[in-house]
């Protein structure tokens, strides 16, 4: 949920007031532009195999929309299984009540998908 896909951008687009913490937690994106490109997510996400539930807000201002739109694009045109959940009207966390029980629900229906899908088959009386 929310996560950032492309750490140089996502760092660019932090208040300047979280900036130190930033440098500290994640890197400085001059000093330590190679190894937050090696470390961001879009570096490796050909390598993706497991299925994938993107959840967004379309009003988040730091990861943003359109990096979960591309990483999207790119797992669906490598043949991946990933469900992108966007909610309209909701920022960097799912707040409003409707859009919790919705949220929820696919995490659970995900999970029952990818997790116990198996494990009823293997468990199932014969």
């Amino acid at each position: 949920m929310f996560g950032p896909y492309d750490l140089l951008s996502f760092l660019e687009r932090i208040p300047p007031t979280w900036k130190p913490y930033f440098q500290i937690a994640v890197g400085d994106p001059v000093v330590d532009r190679a190894h937050l490109i090696e470390r961001s997510p879009a570096t490796h996400i050909d390598a993706l195999r497991c299925p994938l539930l993107v959840i967004q807000g379309r009003n988040d201002p730091r990861v943003v929309e359109h990096e979960s739109a591309d990483l999207v694009a790119r797992l669906t045109a490598l043949g991946r299984d990933v469900r992108y959940l966007v909610f309209e009207n909701e920022g960097h966390d799912v707040l409003k009540f409707e859009n919790r029980v919705t949220c929820y629900s696919d995490i659970a229906a995900f999970f029952r998908q990818h997790l116990l899908a198996g494990h009823e088959q293997a468990s199932a009386p014969v």
